[in-house]
């Protein structure tokens, strides 16, 4: 496909296609990932999905679960199409153009029992980032805010459906605050540390729709030891499919 490239996932086993310039998946893709648990036959959405990556992982881990992606870029939906095949999961996913903004005018309240996403964390101003750059779609709050990704949440969660995200620690008290607002409650948290002694980066949130209070604060990760991998997360690359 032209402008991207054919990358290579977890020991060959999935290849994706991506841009060669716009938004690439990295190791909070991949965290995310494998922070999800499914259970036989979910429904699952994934907000912001990019190439796909992510719902096209969990299709493989989980064969009997089906899956929804949604993006406002009309080549990533593309994109994800092709991956999809590519990886045969097709029949089990469907790639929606669609801001998130807009679920009500495409899905029904409460039709899913999943929803996951990697949302745009950077607070713009209007006007200072250029609205087609997919790049700065992913990043920064253009198009869609942290609190539209977690209202959109609520809307097509189940009672008791499970919302999981990944996002930047300068986000957390706004991502607990919007969750709250919209009756999303925290239930599972890790941080995660580029090296240790370093502050974290990231978060890990699982939380749970009419849920109560009562939240597990997982230990933290570390990412990189020494230029390389920490133990841990080479064990998640490695155990992925068995971690279920």
């Amino acid at each position: 496909m032209r402008g991207t490239d054919l990358s290579s996932f977890l020991k060959n086993d999935l290849l994706f296609y991506q841009k060669k310039n716009g938004f690439r998946f990295g190791t909070d893709t991949f965290l995310l990932s494998s922070f999800v648990k499914l259970h036989h036959g979910e429904r699952v959405i994934d907000l912001g999905t990019g190439c796909g990556i992510i719902p096209i992982l969990l299709a493989k881990k989980y064969e009997n679960a089906h899956f929804v992606g949604i993006d406002v870029v009309e080549e990533s939906i593309q994109l994800s199409r092709e991956n999809a095949k590519l990886n045969g999961v097709d029949d089990r996913f469907q790639a929606v153009l669609l801001n998130v903004k807009d679920v009500d005018k495409q899905f029904k309240p409460e039709s899913f029992d999943v929803v996951i996403t990697n949302p745009p964390f950077i607070e713009v101003e209007r006007g200072k980032l250029n609205p087609k750059n997919e790049k700065a779609i992913a990043k920064h709050e253009i198009l869609a805010k942290l609190k539209d990704f977690i209202r959109a949440a609520n809307y097509l969660l189940k009672f008791r459906g499970r919302f999981y995200m990944i996002c930047h620690t300068s986000r957390f008290t706004d991502t607990i605050h919007f969750c709250r607002n919209f009756n999303i409650e925290p239930k599972v948290l890790q941080f995660i540390h580029p090296r240790k002694g370093e502050s974290a980066s990231l978060f890990l949130l699982e939380a749970r729709k009419g849920g109560g209070k009562g939240l597990e604060v997982l230990f933290p990760m570390v990412l990189f030891k020494s230029g390389n991998y920490s133990d841990e997360l080479k064990e998640r690359y490695e155990n992925f499919f068995n971690d279920k």
